[in-house]
Parts: structure tokens; C-alpha cells; sequence
């Protein structure tokens, strides 16, 4: 389809322009005569030729238009005008075929590039051409009957035409949606762009923007990179995610608010809560590995985008039109029709709300990644985001994903950003919390919480006094309560005696762990198996005194959280300046990555979380209030440079829920940006060489260092070695492959594995240990890239593996 050229447009405006002021002009004229001017004439005759000429390019233009979008029929419902993933593609691929003889109208001829074509460039050279004939809207093209939204999308119209589309792909792949049949409400193709004024209304309750949303289940705020967040800056968008959150007069179920973001690196989705196929695994039972699937899946979404999320204010949000602004303002705020048209509040209630609920969302969404990679002063701002939601009722974080060096800082968020009235609270941080942490923590409970659980396994610094000061301040509206302490060496039937003691009388459900603790009494463990035997065993371990010491400490007020961090710090102290056996209670180690080769460092003591300190901090910053949290010590120095992720898998979970493995393999190809992966399958039978191929094919192009533990899986086999090097980026750098127990595994997989390493690989570790179709060669040639290399290289020579079998 040819182009109009932009000087014809500006020539016929500009006679259309003076015609009509001339003939205004002899209009007015007392003259006469009515003879009109020869000025008039002439500019007359070239209108009238431009005209002409436009007119025929108008005429084939819309020839083409007609072809490619033929009218189907009229939707009497504006709202029910819904568009599917296949008709925008059908838009995209007119618009490449047809946008290099487009020209930007706004900017004076330049030519349009796909690149960058948004809907304020798409539609006056495809949407009001071919829907003007008719009158009705691009939907009614592609449909004469009506297409109900599942979603409704609020977006900007400046983002590429490309991308959206791409966005919306996207969210029918990981929603596991029909691309044919799924509709989504999207403002540019279902209102009439010739009769806007029928489709719009002064209330924006009875606009078309409003009717969808009322039909559609589901919210998708689509984020562009060009603002980039630009709808966050908008009134329109703005409104949109506010209805979706505090809207009082829906009628079906609360909007799910999915968010999409295309950048260079991919596409990427966060959802309201998980896909089917991770609530698949958590309905299993497995609640642990669907969060798993999710975090990896969201990962790796832009946090430059979502970080204006998280500070967004609805006040502040532009329109096109000063009139649009108040009257969103204004029904925001539940002003009536008449008053619409005043000057709207600067602050009010309604904006409160939206505006908290809306910041911790994206606030959680913001909280890995930005201890992983991102702006250390976007730390403070989740953490007062997450503090300042009253409505929030349930959080979810996990501790143990963050780099271990952030973990303290990491809870530290979590602790000063806990919202009032939170109902549901479940925290994860193993092997490196302290009694500190816990005292911290529970003085930070909101009274209003009703189900807890709270996994600080592994924990060596946590002990009886930890426990008690938790049990101390636990909600008495509790209801289910969840502890686990396995392997926590220090506590003993004291802390178990204790938390009996204090636990809520109201409370319903009870589940403990206190596995592999050696000073805790098989009574007592018997007894942890349920709420009841619980109490009955504590009533007698009272009366005998089972606790005196602890009791008295407690009650002295010596193991208050302020008590408890002093000890820490000692013990810091001691660790740093004298032999680990002399120290007061020897920290964890923080073991270094496998592939580094580097000695084992000793963790940082876990700080109290009310206030998180770094080994630089001094005395007189060691406050306890949450509004120091926030104003220091969350920001460190340096910032977190990658993106990693680490996950064992569950044996039981993987014969239970056969489709975790695929949904966790959709995860990673999701995380485009990925650069450490750290899987392990100890012991699962379900993962065969069908499997390993399967999760090459995901792997990310930009990882740098991998590491898979496939020990004591006996089904695979010399395919399974071969398969995730053929498929490994080049950009990686460390690999760590572990095969212990592999019996199928021979000197041919091991030869596969090493012709096919990527050359800019730096360091190799392999372990075959138990796999005896591997030869003693091959084993010791595995034990360092070169040697590997120069056995690959002199087998091939000589034709043939040494394939005897080791005794």
C-alpha cells in the first residue's frame, strides 16, 4: 500500500485552511457582487487537484484495507468487542508488510519502522482507515458476534506494536491460554474511532474502559521500556489498576492483576498468584516446588520497570485531556456526576488505599531481585512500601534465594516492611538465622496474624532463648502455626517447654519440626507431633522445673532482642580475632560456590533485623526502631551483579507430580537473563535421558556458571551426559557436573562431554565416582579441563575408548 506523502497532506490543510477563510471573508463583505476572488479561484483548483490526488490514494489505500480486513458485522456491546493473540498478529504482520511506506504524521514525513510503529502511529494509517467506511470498530472486522474479555489490558499507546504483541503472546503462553479463543479488551480496537464520543462519557464509570473491565477476570498491566513504565505515569492506566484493586461496586470476584514487560532480553510475566500448572504441584502438596517454578519464572523480569511500581501515586498520574484527569480524580474519590468537573482532593483516602496496595505488590514482586540485582536504594523503598499496606493480609518471602552475603540485610527488609494487619505470613531462612533474629522478629508480629510458618532449619545459632522469645510474642488470634527448627543443635527440651507454654489458647492447628536436634528428648519429639500431647507433656516438665535457667533470663528481661544481638556481636568478635574453637558459638560456614574453588568464609552473624548492620556499622546506629530499618543500612556500598538460582528437587515430589519437571523446565526458559543455575536431583528416578535433553533445551544463553547434580540417577546414560554440553551457552564459564552412581554412564559419554565444551570455558568440575563402565583413565582424566581435553583428543586418535570396565 503506497504512502501519502506528508507534503501533500501539509499542502491540502493548508488550501483547505485558507479556502474557507477567504470565502469567509467575501462572505462578510457588503459588497454586491458575489463574484468570487481570483486568489479564491486559483487556491480552488489546487485544493480541488490535491484533493484529487489524495482521494485516489485514499481510494487504493482503502482497497487494500478492505482485502486484508473485511467488515464482518457490528458488536452492539462496546465491551464485548474483545481481540484475540491471532488477530493482533494478523495487525502486526499488515503493518510490517505495509509500515515502510508509512510516514510519521506527528513528525513531519518521517518514515515509520516496525521497530518502533506504536498504536498513536498504527492508527490513522490502518485503524480509522479501515473502519471508516462502515463506522465501527477494528474488533468488528475480525467478528459479528460478540467476543466477550477474559482480560483487560491497560498499556500505553506509545509502546511498539511489536512488543504489545509480543506481551500478549506471552501471557497466553504462561497462563496456558487458547491464542485463538482467549480475548482481551484492548481500547484502540474496540471502540469506534470515528464515534468516540458515543464509547466515552464524562463519568468514567460509564465509559467503555470501565463496562470491560466489569466483564473481563483478569487485569494485565502491560510495562513498556521506552519510559519506560509509562502507564504508571498515566491517569487513564492508573485508574484502571485502581478499580482493580479497590473497586466497591464489581460484582463478580476481585480482577487477577497480571503484569507484562518486554525488553531486548525477552519477554516476562508476573502473575497474581500461580499458573495452573504450579498450582498443580502445590494442590499436590507440594507447596514448596510451586513457589520454586514461579520465582524462577519471574525472576527475571526488568526491575527498572517495576521499580516505578512500587512509588507510583495516583495523584500525580497525566492525561492527554485536563478534563479526563479530574473526572478520574474525582470518581476515584466517590464525587457524583455533578461534581465532577471541581478541582479534585490532593490527598484522600481512596488514593491511600489504591496507592499502598498497588506499591506492595510490586514491592514483593521487587524483593529478590533487588537483593540479587538491583538498585541498592530500591531496598529501603520495598521495605516502606510493604509497611505502608494495611490491607495486605498474606506475604511470602523466602530468605534462602537471596545471596548469602544479603541474606541478614534481606531480612532485615522483610522484618521492618511486615504490614499491620497481615493475616498469613509465611518466612524461609535456613542455616544462617540467629536467636536475634527470631527475638526480632517476633517483636514485629502483627497482632492480627492468624496463620504463621516459619522455616529456620540448619540454624546452629538459634537456640532455647530464640525460641522462647518467639513463642513470647506469638498473636493470640493465632490459629495454624508451623515451626521448623531441624538441625538447630542448640535447643533442647527447654525451648520446647517454653514455646509449649506460651502458644495461644485459641490456637487450632499446630505442626513442629525439631528433627536432628541431639539435646531434644525423644519425649519431646514425640510429643511436637501434635497441639494436644504437646500440652500434656509441658504441664508435667512445669511442674518439675524442666526450665528454670531459661525462665529466669527470660524473665530478667537478659534474652531481650537487644540482649541477644549484643551476644551475637561478641560471638562475631570472637570468630574474627581468635581460633574458631575459642569462639563463644562458632558461626556457620558459608561454603563458596563449588566451582570456585575457593576456601570456605565465615558468614556474617545474623544482625537483629530491626535493625541490619554491616561489619563497617558503629554502635550508635544500632537502633531498633523500624524507621531507622529504613533510612539506614539497607543500602549496601556495592550492588548484587547477577541473577542466580538454586533448587533440589523433591524425589517424592517428582513421582507424585510428573508435570513439575516440565513446569519447571517453562520456568527457566522464561529466565532469559539468568546467569548462575544450581539444580540438583539426588536420588530421583523419574529423570532419564528424555529429561536432561529437555532441560538443555532451556537453558538460558546467558548463563555463566551451571551446576547439575545428577547423582543416584540410575536411569541415565551416556545421552544424558552429551546432551546439556550440546546445548551449552557460550558464554559459560564454570560447569559443575556430578554423575555419582550413573552405572550406565562410559568412556563415550565422558569423550561427548568433552569434544563439545564451549571454548571460552574456564573452570570444569566432574565427578564419576560409582560409575563403572568409566575407565580409570577417563576418571583421572576428568579431574581438570586440560587433561580432559588431551584425553578426548588422544582417544580420538588412536579410534577407540578404553572402555574397560573399572574393578
Amino acid at each position: 500500500m503506497s504512502g501519502f506523502p506528508w507534503k501533500l497532506l501539509e499542502v491540502v490543510k493548508l488550501l483547505d485552511d485558507r479556502a474557507a477563510a477567504d470565502l469567509r471573508r467575501q462572505e462578510d463583505s457588503s459588497s454586491d457582487s458575489q463574484v468570487p476572488s481570483a486568489s479564491f479561484i486559483c487556491l480552488k483548483a489546487q485544493y480541488d487537484e490535491g484533493a484529487e490526488m489524495l482521494g485516489g490514494r485514499l481510494g487504493a489505500a482503502n482497497s487494500v484495507l478492505r482485502e486484508a480486513f473485511p467488515f464482518q458485522g457490528y458488536i452492539q456491546k462496546v465491551e464485548e468487542r474483545g481481540i484475540s493473540h491471532e488477530q493482533l498478529v494478523r495487525v502486526e504482520t499488515f503493518a510490517a508488510t505495509h509500515c515502510p511506506s508509512w510516514h510519521d504524521i506527528r513528525a513531519a514525513g518521517d518514515t515509520l519502522s516496525m521497530d518502533t510503529l506504536n498504536l498513536y502511529q498504527l492508527t490513522p494509517w490502518c485503524i480509522k482507515p479501515a473502519t471508516n467506511e462502515r463506522n465501527c470498530s477494528m474488533v468488528e472486522l475480525f467478528s459479528d458476534s460478540p467476543c466477550l474479555p477474559n482480560n483487560f489490558c491497560s498499556h500505553w499507546w506509545g509502546e511498539p506494536l511489536r512488543d504489545f504483541v509480543a506481551c500478549i503472546g506471552r501471557h497466553c503462553a504462561v497462563r496456558q491460554l487458547c491464542f485463538r479463543s482467549t480475548f482481551y479488551w484492548i481500547c484502540a480496537y474496540a471502540n469506534r474511532q470515528h464515534a468516540l464520543s458515543e464509547e466515552l462519557n464524562d463519568d468514567p464509570k460509564q465509559t467503555s474502559f470501565y463496562k470491560a473491565m466489569c466483564l473481563a477476570d483478569c487485569l494485565l498491566l502491560i510495562l513498556d521500556n521506552v519510559g519506560p513504565a509509562m502507564p504508571f505515569t498515566r491517569v487513564w492506566c492508573a485508574y484502571e489498576l485502581f478499580m482493580a484493586l479497590i473497586d466497591e461496586d464489581r460484582k463478580k470476584k476481585p480482577l487477577v492483576l497480571d503484569t507484562v514487560a518486554h525488553t531486548k532480553a525477552g519477554t516476562f510475566v508476573l502473575t497474581d498468584g500461580f499458573t495452573d500448572a504450579e498450582a498443580k504441584v502445590r494442590d499436590a502438596g507440594f507447596p514448596a516446588e510451586a513457589e520454586a517454578c514461579k520465582s524462577l519464572r519471574e525472576l527475571c523480569f526488568p526491575i527498572h520497570v517495576l521499580e516505578k511500581g512500587v512509588n507510583l501515586r495516583l495523584q500525580e498520574a497525566q492525561a492527554s485531556e485536563e478534563a479526563d484527569r479530574r473526572h478520574i480524580l474525582n470518581s476515584v474519590v466517590g464525587k457524583q456526576l455533578h461534581e465532577l468537573d471541581e478541582a479534585p482532593p490532593l490527598e484522600h483516602a481512596n488514593y491511600t488505599e489504591g496507592t499502598a496496595q498497588l506499591g506492595s505488590r510490586f514491592a514483593v514482586a521487587c524483593f529478590e531481585p533487588a537483593f540479587k540485582k538491583g538498585s541498592p536504594s530500591l531496598r529501603p523503598s520495598v521495605a516502606r512500601a510493604l509497611q505502608a499496606d494495611p490491607w495486605r493480609r498474606q506475604l511470602v518471602l523466602n530468605i534462602d534465594n537471596i545471596p548469602k552475603e544479603r541474606q541478614a540485610a534481606a531480612f532485615g527488609v522483610c522484618v521492618a516492611g511486615l504490614p499491620a494487619k497481615l493475616q498469613d505470613l509465611s518466612l524461609i531462612w535456613e542455616s544462617f538465622a540467629a536467636d536475634s533474629n527470631l527475638a526480632a522478629l517476633a517483636e514485629k508480629l502483627p497482632i492480627s496474624l492468624h496463620q504463621f510458618r516459619l522455616d529456620f532449619s540448619r540454624c546452629p545459632q538459634i537456640s532455647d532463648a530464640g525460641v522462647a522469645a518467639l513463642a513470647g510474642r506469638l498473636s493470640i488470634s493465632l490459629q495454624q502455626l508451623q515451626l521448623n527448627f531441624y538441625f538447630c543443635e542448640q535447643i533442647s527440651d527447654a525451648g520446647v517447654a517454653a514455646l509449649a507454654e506460651k502458644l495461644p489458647i485459641g490456637l487450632q492447628q499446630l505442626h513442629l519440626d525439631f528433627s536432628c536436634c541431639p539435646q531434644i528428648s525423644r519425649a519431646a519429639r514425640q510429643a511436637a507431633g501434635s497441639l494436644e500431647s504437646l500440652r500434656a507433656w509441658a504441664r508435667p516438665s512445669r511442674e518439675l522445673g524442666a526450665a528454670p535457667d531459661l525462665e529466669m533470663r527470660l524473665s530478667s528481661g537478659e534474652e531481650t532482642a537487644e540482649g541477644l544481638q549484643e551476644k551475637d556481636e561478641e560471638g562475631e568478635e570472637g570468630e574474627i580475632g581468635k581460633p574458631s574453637h575459642e569462639s563463644r558459638r562458632a558461626r556457620p560456614a558459608a561454603p563458596a560456590a563449588p566451582w570456585r574453588g575457593q576456601p570456605p568464609t565465615l558468614a556474617l552473624p545474623a544482625p537483629s533485623p530491626a535493625a541490619p548492620q554491616t561489619r563497617h556499622s558503629t554502635a550508635k546506629n544500632a537502633e531498633t526502631s523500624s524507621d531507622t530499618v529504613l533510612a539506614e543500612g539497607l543500602a549496601d556500598e556495592t550492588d548484587v551483579g547477577s541473577l542466580d538460582f538454586a533448587h533440589h528437587f523433591n524425589d517424592s515430589a517428582l513421582s507424585k507430580v510428573p508435570s513439575l519437571f516440565e513446569t519447571m523446565c517453562s520456568a527457566l526458559l522464561c529466565a532469559t537473563t539468568l546467569e548462575k543455575l544450581s539444580l540438583k536431583f539426588f536420588g530421583c528416578q523419574q529423570i532419564n535421558d528424555a529429561a536432561v535433553a529437555a532441560l538443555a533445551e532451556k537453558l538460558p544463553i546467558s548463563l555463566q556458571q551451571l551446576q547439575l547434580n545428577f547423582v543416584g540417577c540410575k536411569q541415565i546414560s551416556d545421552a544424558a551426559v552429551a546432551a546439556p554440553v550440546e546445548k551449552l551457552p557460550i558464554s559459560l564459564q564454570q560447569l559443575q557436573l556430578n554423575f555419582v552412581g550413573c552405572k550406565q554412564i562410559s568412556d563415550a559419554g565422558v569423550a561427548a562431554l568433552a569434544e563439545k565444551l564451549p571454548i571460552g570455558l574456564q573452570q570444569l568440575q566432574l565427578n564419576f565416582v560409582g560409575c563403572p563402565l568409566i575407565s580409570d583413565a577417563a576418571t583421572q582424566a576428568a579431574g581438570s579441563l586440560e587433561s580432559l581435553r588431551a584425553w578426548a583428543v588422544a582417544a580420538e586418535l588412536t579410534g577407540k575408548w578404553n572402555a574397560r570396565p573399572r574393578s
